[in-house]
């Protein structure tokens, strides 16, 4: 388990550990969790259009919590990091994907990131993010459908990725995070 020095993303009440990778609509669920009482160093994930949260990886210091993460396909993640954070490609094409692919000079932590040592208790996938949400235990000591639908409605449509990719390039990012896939259940 990578150690996470910086702090989590933690509910005390709920004993949960919430882990918030890039491009999985992460903001939208520290809105949610934030009625939940979850903190970062001691502050709301979300609060009055503040956000808190960390982006890391699992706590050692909290293996015994319930871990939450979010998670996006993750084709559809990677092509998304990419897009947005990587400004020195200036056209966002399929070639250029390819071409931030194939550097090896180009970290690509950001998209390997988190590493479990085990499967999370729950995923909440952006593709299905109320669905996931009300499967947590407790959000409905709080919220009710209602609430969850309209609170995680993502308001923009999820970009569609796979004209972006080829076979060469769907095997690269699976070997790159195959541990994504396993880990929040998504197919290759």
């Amino acid at each position: 388990m990578k150690k996470n020095l910086l702090g989590s993303n933690i509910s005390e009440k709920y004993k949960c550990e919430w882990v918030a990778p890039e491009r999985t609509g992460s903001r939208k669920v520290a809105e949610i969790l934030s009625y939940f009482g979850f903190k970062n160093n001691g502050h709301l994930v979300y609060y009055f259009n503040s956000y808190s949260y960390l982006h890391g990886g699992p706590n050692e210091k909290y293996k015994d919590y319930t871990l939450i993460s979010n998670a996006r396909n993750p084709y559809g993640r990677t092509y998304s990091v990419f897009k947005n954070c990587y400004p020195q490609f200036r056209d966002k094409n399929k070639e250029n994907f390819k071409a931030f692919l194939l550097d090896n000079n180009i970290p690509k932590t950001m998209i390997i990131n988190p590493v479990f040592d085990k499967k999370p208790d729950y995923v909440i996938r952006l593709e299905h993010i109320s669905e996931d949400l009300m499967k947590l235990p407790f959000i409905f000591d709080v919220l009710t459908e209602n609430q969850i639908n309209l609170l995680s409605s993502h308001g923009k449509p999820i970009e569609d990725w796979e004209q972006f990719y080829d076979e060469e390039t769907k095997e690269i990012v699976y070997d790159m995070v195959k541990h994504h896939f396993f880990n929040w259940g998504y197919e290759k």
